[in-house]
């Protein structure tokens, strides 16, 4: 009895993990980089104190193609949110460009997570040469 009952929860719970548990609803973030740039001499991030607009700024691989990104305004902290390709793993670029300016290579590798329901991209290992930087709570502070 006590196999049969064993048997009959293992089935339950397998039956319960399927894919068809899971809402179409439910869809990953999509991978994205959250960076804040910031005055060198002033610790001013540049678009609050207005030195740069987001017209001033875009975002391009190593081939010139764009990159997509959207300029977040909140409470005087304006972050840019990239939203960069994601179908390789490791050794990414893009860069930044800021006005005729400023053009800061950004390095990264990307990460997969699947799950049962979906798969879900991360950016990882996020390095920016040539500039000082520092990422606190998941947003890159680069100074310029």
């Amino acid at each position: 009895m006590k196999n049969v009952t064993l048997v009959f929860l293992i089935s339950i719970l397998f039956l319960s993990c399927t894919k068809d548990n899971c809402s179409e609803s439910v869809i990953p973030p999509q991978a994205s980089i959250f960076i804040e740039v910031l005055d060198e001499d002033t610790d001013e991030n540049v678009f609050t104190n207005e030195t740069y607009t987001i017209s001033d700024v875009s975002v391009v691989e190593f081939d010139d193609s764009e990159v997509d990104f959207i300029l977040i305004t909140r409470d005087d902290l304006n972050l840019i949110q990239i939203f960069p390709r994601t179908n390789v793993a490791i050794d990414n670029k893009i860069y930044l460009n800021i006005a005729d300016d400023e053009t800061i290579e950004i390095q990264y590798d990307v990460e997969t997570l699947n799950t049962e329901c979906y798969t879900q991209k991360r950016i990882i290992n996020v390095n920016i040469p040539f500039y000082t930087s520092v990422e606190e709570n998941e947003i890159l502070r680069i100074k310029i």
